[in-house]
């Protein structure tokens, strides 16, 4: 599955692995080796090993390289504009994270009120399970493929980037900005129309956190609280819901019902509603001639 990628991801070869980006971010799951790589970051990046990689070598704006044993769930953190040297000597797979500082810089004024901060890179073979954790749910999402959900994926990489701005920061002795509680009333109706009012459209979790006037990580928690269901999960749910009635109560084709309610294809459509709903638009399209055929007798 990749999405539109544009300069964030470009020093890495497609035929790495799949890419994608949203506004929060870009990530790509890279299996390639052995291998070398080298190159000035266009953003700030992210590493986790999801592979074990021995006789890893790198250097960080120096000519000096280090030799060591990367664990499974090794974090690395490469600073926009720093200057990367890497080189593996057996296959590999890893979860790389990129950022635009503009947009991390974004994320840390609403976390923490401040704009001005600089990664603490960890030594090397630093292993991190949290982080291993978060690369594997973005790995096990990319393993969809063409069901890879956007808004979910877009979720993810908004957690992991404040994770890394809470523990690998200057930001890391910060506060972050207060907040209890689910979404005020009005918030969760400005949200909830909005939703529906776009649902054709692709989402995502910093202009719903825009409109409800919180911070994206705050944002979700709240969402999750007031709806009992995670941002991605509940707009998925209302896609279903809105497709389900458009197949019932129309003539649409079904291709014009996936562009209507946001689904990327047909194919998409049947997909997530086979998965969530065990049925098929077909099946309730069936049904509902059937039923037409019944009445017309």
């Amino acid at each position: 599955m990749t999405q539109t990628v544009g300069s964030l991801l470009s020093s890495v070869p497609d035929e790495w692995g799949p890419k994608f980006e949203t506004t929060s971010g870009a990530a790509t799951r890279t299996l390639t080796g052995p291998n070398s790589i080298a190159f000035n970051a266009p953003s700030h990046m992210a590493l986790v090993m999801l592979t074990p990689q021995p006789g890893r070598e790198v250097a960080l704006n120096s000519d000096r390289r280090s030799r060591f044993l990367a664990p499974v769930g090794t974090l690395e953190i490469v600073p926009c504009n720093a200057e990367l040297f890497a080189r593996w000597k057996v296959p590999k797979e890893n979860l790389l994270l990129a950022l635009a500082p503009e947009q991390l810089n974004k994320l840390a004024d609403l976390e923490f009120e401040r704009k001005d901060f600089e990664f603490c890179p960890p030594p090397t073979g630093h292993v991190d399970e949290k982080a291993l954790l978060l690369a594997q749910l973005v790995r096990d999402e990319f393993q969809k493929g063409k069901s890879l959900n956007p808004l979910y994926m877009d979720s993810l990489l908004t957690v992991f980037s404040t994770y890394l701005l809470r523990n690998y920061s200057t930001l890391q002795d910060c506060p972050a900005a207060p907040h209890r509680g689910g979404l005020p009333p009005k918030a969760w109706r400005d949200v909830r129309d909005y939703i529906r009012t776009n649902i054709g459209e692709r989402l995502s979790i910093e202009q719903l956190a825009l409109l409800a006037g919180l911070s994206p990580s705050h944002f979700i928690r709240a969402f999750k609280q007031t709806s009992g269901q995670s941002p991605h999960q509940y707009i998925l749910t209302t896609r279903l819901e809105l497709a389900e009635r458009l197949v019932i109560t129309t003539d649409l084709s079904l291709s014009q019902i996936a562009g209507i309610t946001g689904f990327a294809s047909h194919s998409h459509l049947t997909a997530s509603m086979r998965r969530h709903k065990f049925t098929t638009p077909s099946t309730l399209r069936r049904g509902r001639i059937l039923r037409r055929a019944g009445t017309q007798r």
